[in-house]
């Protein structure tokens, strides 16, 4: 589901996450399956980024303007690779 963004520099409404990094170093990823995941609506997006042991640590990417990446822990890194890849 997303959700009307009014920040827009026209004025215009967008939709969709805040894909504004939330931190340096952050890069976005998104769930390989996120099409036949039976979550109700998430989009399947993570800001992450790999710490020096070689895991990502992760952040929540925000449904709308206004609202904060929220932390969201540490995955292991092959753990992580497994079920998600980066949005280029």
């Amino acid at each position: 589901m997303a959700a009307p963004r009014n920040d827009s520099p026209t004025g215009e409404e967008r939709e969709g996450p805040d894909l504004t990094p939330p931190a340096a170093g952050y890069e976005l990823y998104r769930h390989k399956n996120i099409g036949s995941t039976e979550t109700k609506n998430w989009h399947g997006l993570y800001w992450a980024r790999r710490n020096a042991e070689g895991d990502y640590e992760i952040r929540t990417v925000p449904v709308s303007s206004g609202e904060h990446s929220a932390p969201g822990g540490i995955w292991p890194g092959k753990s992580f690779e497994r079920y998600y890849a980066r949005v280029s």
